[in-house]
């Protein structure tokens, strides 16, 4: 990959953030799919949330309408507006309903932060999915999104066996600021997708990116203010 690509596949992704984010209620949006290229979501759940307050019932209405269309379904644990937690397969089609919830419900936030939140919890959310649970639906990740007056928080848990951060060679996290695409040839050589930006761009566009111990759980914070 040149350098040239590599610059205007960040210009991609950061676009499909904003498309993710615009237009109305039915409308048709794309964004990232598991190759790197750009794939039309799904319209919105049936159940809608209007502009009056949001309310238990809205969220777990949208949701449970989300997830009762991914294989082996999914489990809503928390719903309270500021306080939403479901468990989910590890299944790319349950990022999306929940990605386009995400954004519902930062709808109020300034266009630069809701672009981030929503770029960093997909490819975080992907991440887990996709490696900690080897697109396995019977496996569950753990998504917790928590609204505060001044920040935004996202845990994500996924069920793999954790990985080292410091032998992550087919990541743009730990290439040298001279050579930002050292990372290329080793993801070419195991047959993975073209990318490896994911948790470099994250660590970019929130004020705070920490894993647990194993590295099987994550937490992100943006501030509001």
């Amino acid at each position: 990959m040149s350098k040239i690509a590599f610059i205007n596949d960040v210009a991609a992704l950061r676009e499909a953030s904003r498309e993710a984010i615009a237009g109305g209620a039915c409308a048709r949006r794309r964004a990232p799919d598991e190759r790197g290229g750009l794939v039309a979501l799904a319209k919105e759940p049936t159940a809608q949330i209007t502009d009056e307050p949001f309310t238990p019932a809205d969220v777990r209405a949208v949701v449970s309408d989300a997830l009762a269309e991914r294989p082996a379904g999914g489990q809503v644990l928390s719903a309270l507006p500021e306080w939403v937690e479901v468990r989910v397969p590890c299944d790319l089609a349950a990022i999306s309903p929940l990605q386009k919830l995400l954004t519902r419900l930062d709808a109020d936030l300034p266009q630069e932060i809701g672009e981030a939140v929503s770029y960093a919890f997909r490819e975080m959310l992907s991440n887990a999915v996709e490696y900690g649970g080897r697109l396995d639906p019977a496996e569950r990740v753990e998504v917790r999104f928590v609204r505060l007056k001044r920040a935004v928080i996202c845990r994500v848990k996924d069920p793999g066996d954790g990985f080292n951060p410091t032998r992550l060679r087919h990541a743009a996290t730990n290439n040298p600021n001279h050579d930002p695409l050292r990372h290329a040839p080793v993801r070419e050589e195991r047959g993975l997708r073209a990318g490896g930006f994911g948790i470099l761009l994250t660590s970019q566009l929130v004020d705070e990116l920490v894993y647990n111990e194993r590295h099987i759980e994550l937490m992100f914070v943006k501030y509001l203010s």
